[in-house]
């Protein structure tokens, strides 16, 4: 690694040098990465003497494990994640969701593995993942389409703690949604609301227009339970969200079931991202508050909170589902432009009945899977 060097031409940071290291492999496995890391590239922004930010070559990757690629084959973006030597579950459990019988039934909402690079000097593949936004970027603007996400994520979680599989990492950073219907023309990876050539704003349809899917992922913390060895118990393993009541004293509680973790987390999620950011989220408050229950024995199981959020959803109007979604701290200055657009784009979905509620179409029947072998099958991959 050489590190940053303000007077290196490359203008690289330290956490580029790993994959610039291994391009070469990383070509001959099919995919090339962007004109920054590749061979003789010579930055633009420095021969024009402009900023670095506006220009394309100019895009540093944010997280050290990521990278952008294009596959050689047919020109899609994908996502190369590399796997640190200590999340031993991570490859392993996207493998397994991503295998038959479990990639194609629709209740599966774990990011499908495309492939795995093999780096010299890495023990663990690099993953090959879709390129993905985060579940929260664009903006959502009506009830509809949070319900939408909620009754996805609560399916996703419930499909895996059925088959015995917990998350343990389940926060807003580590759900995503397909964009390939929002974003046909795709989107620059770094600066996502720019297009892949830097040259425009991407072009955008809104989640009503065309209902995304959403995905878990980062199994890095994630574990896989015995059924038959008795309740499941782990030790603590800290994500994203640090408050979760059981681990505020893990020291002293080392152990416990992460199960109702998981529950928590979602419910924290729906509180923190929506409730506390949004007004008329009410009819929220009596099953978040059972998800976010200092006692984790008391909280509902994932099959009583999808029960409970159909209920809930059910009760729920077509004009409240329709209705726009307005921010604690939106500008009162952009208010009535935002109400005008939100008026115009429903009457639209009203005439052409787009559904209130934008579920994507199910890629297959949902099947009941015979859960008792998942254990030893993770194991297995």
């Amino acid at each position: 690694m050489t590190g940053f060097n303000p007077n290196d031409p490359r203008h690289f940071l330290a956490a580029e040098d790993f994959w610039v290291e291994h391009r070469k492999e990383i070509e001959a496995a099919g995919y090339m990465l962007r004109p920054r890391y590749r061979e003789g590239w010579k930055p633009s922004y420095a021969r024009w003497k402009l900023p670095r930010k506006w220009f394309e070559d100019g895009q540093r990757i944010i997280v050290i494990a990521v990278i952008d690629g294009t596959r050689l084959t047919d020109g899609r973006q994908f996502i190369i994640k590399s796997v640190p030597p200590n999340s031993i579950f991570e490859e392993p459990i996207t493998r397994l969701f991503s295998s038959e019988p479990y990639k194609t039934d629709p209740r599966n909402h774990c990011i499908p593995l495309e492939d795995t690079i093999n780096l010299s000097g890495e023990p663990i593949p690099c993953l090959v993942l879709p390129m993905m936004r985060p579940y929260n970027n664009p903006r959502f603007r009506t009830f509809g389409e949070v319900v939408a996400f909620a009754t996805q994520i609560f399916e996703g979680i419930e499909f895996m703690h059925k088959l015995h599989v917990a998350h343990r990492d389940c926060t807003g950073q580590n759900i995503v949604l397909d964009p390939s219907g929002m974003y046909p023309n795709s989107f620059h990876p770094v600066k996502i609301n720019r297009t892949r050539n830097f040259h425009w704003f991407a072009k955008s349809y809104t989640r009503t227009q065309r209902p995304p899917r959403y995905y878990l992922i980062d199994f890095g913390l994630s574990g896989t339970y015995d059924p038959a060895e008795g309740p499941p118990r782990d030790i603590v393993r800290r994500g994203g969200d640090k408050s979760a009541p059981e681990h505020r004293n893990y020291r002293d509680l080392p152990v416990v079931d992460p199960f109702p973790t998981d529950i928590y987390y979602l419910g924290n999620l729906l509180r923190e991202d929506f409730m506390n950011k949004y007004y008329g989220f009410e009819f929220l408050e009596p099953l978040v508050a059972d998800m976010v229950q200092e006692d984790p024995s008391l909280r509902p199981k994932i099959s009583v909170v999808v029960a409970r959020f159909a209920e809930i959803s059910a009760a729920l109007t077509t004009w409240k589902l329709r209705s726009r979604l307005v921010g604690r701290k939106d500008s009162f200055i952009l208010g009535p432009y935002r109400w005008i657009r939100h008026i115009y784009r429903t009457t639209g979905y009203i005439l052409t009945r787009t559904p209130a509620v934008p579920m994507p179409r199910d890629e297959g029947p949902s099947r009941v899977h015979d859960t008792s072998k998942v254990y030893s099958l993770c194991q297995r991959l």
